[in-house]
């Protein structure tokens, strides 16, 4: 069951309507007197100290009466639920027509979210008073930016430099990556001075490794603290198509301009390295930015229901693990009936045994006349890079061998400017096609071993459904 709304704004002057704000706040969790888990990599890490602090950071777009806001969150992830609350408080604070999209930029060096990586499995690491507070402080940031709104002209930039594609790292077959780098910069008509500047991207911010200990944002801080300095206003990074690619290890390699060395895998030094040539890059898009009038925002969205076959996210919700943010429902409808089961990795535990979880999907053209030229798309999780760029593989040892492949999701997208935005109102884990899933021996491309990727994914049909609604939308917006 899916609702699908269009709203679609023109105004009749697009370049003196057009208006930007952007607003930032600090979400760093205090440390003293609390144990903070920390996201990624594991039960029971915690952090010691802080590094660099962290931000939400919203950027509000508006054309007529239509608002579009856009908060780029340095947290693991925020799930559908979390949205709703914030977005109820943000509606509060704003005149109507305001539309919120939240995403969080997936650090692992974060405070624990989600719940699942606290002192030991089916023991919550979520500290529910921090994500009170964080809900709204980002409903806050975001009505700030909308208060901060002032005429303002847009840029649009992409690169696809080779360097890209060797800053990502992937290990799982089939070897496909998502190297354009994506850039959108609003600037104050009366002054031209930088408003914000969106950043679009693929890696894990996974960078510091699972020995560090300190709160950070990994490489975005870094790309963010060099483009701000370089031209100023508020930097909001987001993810693209993120699942299976990473920096860590030898894949990435970066040469460390004051040693001539390589900068040490997991250390800061690498990260810095990174996230500032990411800086560069964006920069040296920006230098052949494309000026454009937008005179319309149309926006998409679809309430869909993804199939839950991951044994350990029913049984996390049973525990609480969730804190209640993830229900799961049959048919539509809430379902809160469980049962107990013998689980392989967690012994005999009760489970949920309703059928999905709700999740969101959302397609936004930034229009010029009838046209567009540029496009939003967002992901309530962390998809594989082949299912947005295409490359998806048959592959022996798959465990559905014959499955039907998905939309790849650019062949669908129609303009130059291409923004994804990974963990998009929503994480419900990685998206896999269906005929690369791999569960069971023999395993895929006949490797020695399982593959990461399906333990932290809701299931194989997870990508089909997310993809096939966004589908919809994006060919009914087009025909429009």
């Amino acid at each position: 069951m899916a609702i699908t709304l269009w709203l679609t704004i023109a105004a009749p002057l697009a370049a003196a309507d057009t208006r930007a704000g952007a607003a930032q706040s600090l979400i760093t969790p205090e440390l003293k007197g609390r144990t903070v888990y920390l996201a990624g990599f594991g039960h029971n890490r915690v952090a010691t100290g802080v590094h660099d602090d962290l931000y939400a950071r919203c950027l509000a777009l508006g054309v007529a009466k239509r608002t579009l806001v856009l908060c780029s969150i340095d947290l693991i992830g925020l799930f559908y639920e979390d949205v709703l609350t914030i977005r109820k408080a943000f509606r509060q604070m704003t005149p109507a027509g305001s539309v919120l999209m939240v995403a969080s930029i997936h650090t692992h060096s974060g405070p624990d979210t989600l719940g699942l990586y606290g002192a030991r499995p089916l023991e919550t690491g979520v500290d529910l008073k921090y994500l009170g507070w964080v809900d709204q402080r980002i409903a806050r940031t975001a009505a700030d930016a909308v208060g901060a709104m002032q005429p303002a002209k847009l840029e649009l930039a992409r690169d696809d430099h080779p360097l890209l594609a060797l800053l990502q790292g992937v290990d799982r077959p089939p070897i496909v990556k998502d190297p354009f780098l994506y850039v959108m910069r609003l600037a104050a008509r009366s002054t031209g001075q930088t408003i914000a500047t969106v950043v679009n991207w693929s890696d894990h911010p996974e960078v510091l490794g699972r020995k560090n200990t300190e709160i950070s944002a990994d490489y975005p801080h870094w790309t963010r603290e060099y483009l701000e300095e370089k031209l100023g206003g508020t930097v909001l990074f987001f993810p693209g198509s993120i699942g299976k690619v990473s920096p860590l290890g030898d894949r990435v390699a970066l040469v460390d301009p004051e040693t001539g060395g390589l900068a040490e895998d997991g250390s800061r030094r690498k990260a810095e390295l990174l996230g500032t040539e990411i800086g560069r890059l964006a920069e040296r898009a920006l230098e052949r930015a494309k000026p454009v009038s937008v005179d319309a925002i149309a926006i998409a969205s679809d309430t869909a229901f993804v199939p839950i076959d991951n044994p350990n996210f029913r049984a996390a919700e049973a525990a609480g693990v969730f804190a209640g943010r993830k229900p799961f429902y049959t048919q539509g409808r809430l379902d809160t009936s469980s049962e107990t089961l013998d689980l392989p990795t967690l012994g005999r535990v009760k489970s949920s045994t309703g059928h999905d979880v709700r999740t969101e999907v959302d397609y936004i053209q930034l229009r010029s006349g009838r046209a567009p030229v540029a496009e939003i798309v967002t992901i309530p999780g962390e998809i594989y890079p082949e299912l947005v760029n295409g490359g998806v593989a048959r592959l022996p040892g798959s465990d559905f061998p014959q499955a039907p492949i998905e939309p790849v999701l650019r062949e669908l997208l129609k303009t130059r400017y291409q923004f994804v935005l990974g963990l998009g109102n929503d994480e419900i884990g990685y998206l896999i096609p269906k005929v690369e899933w791999d569960e069971k021996p023999p395993w895929l491309k006949n490797a020695g071993e399982p593959w990461y990727g399906e333990v932290n994914s809701a299931g194989p049909d997870a990508a089909a459904v997310v993809l096939r609604a966004l589908a919809a939308l994006i060919s009914n917006g087009k025909s429009e």
